[in-house]
């Protein structure tokens, strides 16, 4: 199980947000600038070319226990799995919402049902790079690159120096596969940390 979020990070929930979904931008359009935040943003805006299979433990800060998450890519069908929920997006980007065995199904993507945990089925991507772009406009400081292995995989990830509403000062960090997925997140709402990721073998053709 991943180990609770410190308190110097949890000192900064009113302004990282009160909980691990996305946040609202600060303007129309954000711009980054500083290269090392800019470096994990370029691999969250790929979109991955290979079929994969990611699992996440998700630890809200009010959290005692990890919630799993299993994202696959499958010929162009994206099913996000997160506790007993399942997402499907297929091909031409639609989604469908159910409960595990392919009951309570709806059409859409039905993020309420995961709202406990404070994310949206794209925790692992889009949601990723807006709540990146979101905190590096309100960065103090300079933000700190660096790489690390997680899951078995090579990262980049970016340490972000953020105010807080008592005068403190936190970091908030995001890493990213090469593949152009999450690999991790460390901020005052909570962690979600890649735990695992197998790349679907190649098929060759006769």
């Amino acid at each position: 199980m991943l180990r609770r979020v410190t308190p110097l990070l949890l000192a900064l929930v009113s302004v990282s947000g009160c909980a691990l979904g996305e946040r609202p931008t600060l303007e129309a359009a954000a711009v980054v600038t500083d290269p090392a935040t800019q470096t994990v943003v370029d691999r969250l805006d790929r979109s991955p070319v290979v079929d994969f299979t990611a699992t996440y433990a998700i630890t809200p800060s009010s959290a005692a226990d990890s919630t799993i998450a299993t994202v696959s890519s499958d010929d162009g069908v994206t099913t996000t799995q997160i506790g007993d929920v399942v997402f499907t997006t297929d091909p031409a980007g639609n989604t469908t919402t159910c409960r595990t065995g392919g009951v309570e199904c709806t059409d859409g993507a039905d993020d309420a049902r995961v709202s406990n945990l404070g994310i949206t089925h794209r925790f692992w991507s889009s949601s990723a790079r807006q709540r990146l772009v979101t905190d590096a406009a309100r960065r103090i400081g300079t933000s700190t690159g660096t790489t690390d292995t997680i899951g078995g995989q090579a990262a980049v990830c970016v340490a972000i120096k953020l105010p807080s509403s008592i005068e403190a000062v936190g970091t908030v960090s995001y890493c990213a596969l090469e593949q152009g997925i999450l690999a991790r997140y460390i901020g005052a709402d909570g962690t979600i940390e890649l735990t695992s990721f197998d790349v679907a073998p190649t098929v060759s053709q006769p």
